[in-house]
């Protein structure tokens, strides 16, 4: 690849397994796109039941598992692996956790580190439990960012970060998650609607249920709900499903299971209230499923471009709006495909590790000040 300098980066993440959610899938996409680009790649982070099953998403990445059978239980072996094997760049994935510790740490020793929040500087995230936040967030979090190099997927996440360092000077890039293209020809027969992805509150999963169940202009229409979560809430998940025929609880699904609920389903839905920028949006989009997403998804351009149709977190327009569109004929559906392919070009994981090693280069080697932006 022209121009992509072979560098040794380590990544350090929350999770090596699905248990990251939409992580698992942005660090490995991102990291093996570096590998493949020739650079130095490796990614440490816990390994818990599902690593022999997950690991094969890394391909050849080098992986360094940990152990964590409690919370910071990774920080020690985390520094020590890292400090031995003296990588030039050390992305954090995620914060509020395991990585900002260890990323304070090596920043403090003087390592180059890159912080990539991947939406956990949002709004809704930081109104929850904010005494704790602003303790953990002193600590380790606005340390860590004011020292960085700083990715966010897009302008709203860059504006949370400067909000979050109070009026301090940050070195802020800004690059999209990536997608991988899809390995099962999409379903001629597509029908009805899928939510795909975790299943947590802020998503409104049950909200979606009882909204989809209680239309009867929906009443022939079904609705997959497909995702993993805390136990608790999934439970409540299921039980909101069972209240209805036209929803269906499927559970998680990974893999050519995913595929195939991307593949036959007509439309996605994601209501949700807080996002960096949702994987599933994306990956539905490249099996030409058509989505309903809310603003809080961060993908304003989609709506600007006609390839997503928008509905609102509080579901007030929800009974005119998706009905509508749900009983719009193939041809004008087709022309919402159209849309979403062309606006697909730019979440290749190729161009997207170029970003990054671009913006590694200019950040260290001081040839862009413009990366430097204050309030």
């Amino acid at each position: 690849m022209a121009g992509f300098r072979p560098v040794k980066i380590f990544h350090v993440t929350g999770s090596l397994t699905r248990s990251a959610g939409g992580l698992f899938y942005s660090v490995s996409g991102l990291a093996r796109a570096q590998f493949e680009a020739g650079a130095d790649v490796a990614v440490i982070g816990p390994a818990d039941d599902y690593f022999e099953e997950d690991k094969r998403i890394w391909g050849d990445v080098p992986l360094f598992p940990i152990k964590a059978p409690f919370r910071y239980a990774t920080v020690p072996e985390a520094v020590r692996v890292i400090l031995k094997q003296k990588p030039d760049v050390v992305n954090i994935h995620g914060i509020w956790g395991d990585p900002s510790v260890i990323g304070r740490i090596l920043v403090a020793m003087g390592f180059r580190t890159c912080v990539s929040p991947h939406g956990m500087l949002d709004p809704w995230i930081m109104q929850r439990r904010p005494k704790l936040k602003a303790i953990h967030a002193w600590l380790f979090e606005r340390p860590l960012v004011q020292r960085s190099l700083n990715h966010a997927l897009n302008e709203a996440e860059r504006e949370a970060t400067l909000l979050f360092l109070k009026g301090k000077a940050a070195a802020i890039f800004v690059a999209p998650n990536g997608i991988e293209p899809p390995t099962l020809v999409a379903s001629e027969k597509r029908e009805g609607a899928l939510y795909l992805g975790r299943l947590h509150e802020k998503k409104q999963v049950i909200e979606l249920i009882q909204a989809w169940g209680r239309n009867n202009a929906l009443r022939r229409v079904s609705l997959t709900v497909a995702g993993w979560g805390d136990a608790a809430y999934t439970q409540r998940v299921a039980s909101a499903c069972a209240e209805f025929d036209n929803v269906i609880f499927v559970g998680s699904v990974y893999g050519p299971e995913k595929e195939a609920a991307f593949a036959n389903a007509k439309f996605f839905v994601l209501p949700s209230v807080s996002e960096g920028l949702p994987m599933a949006v994306l990956e539905a989009m490249s099996f030409g499923t058509i989505p309903f997403i809310t603003a809080e998804c961060n993908l304003p351009h989609l709506f600007d471009a006609e390839a997503a149709i928008k509905i609102k977190s509080d579901f007030s327009d929800f009974d005119t709006v998706v009905p509508e569109y749900v009983e719009m004929p193939e041809s004008a559906l087709d022309l919402f495909r159209q849309a979403m392919t062309l606006q697909l070009d730019q979440y290749s994981w190729h161009s997207i590790a170029v970003q990054f090693q671009s913006a590694y280069d200019r950040h260290w080697a001081g040839l862009d000040h413009s990366l430097v932006l204050e309030l």
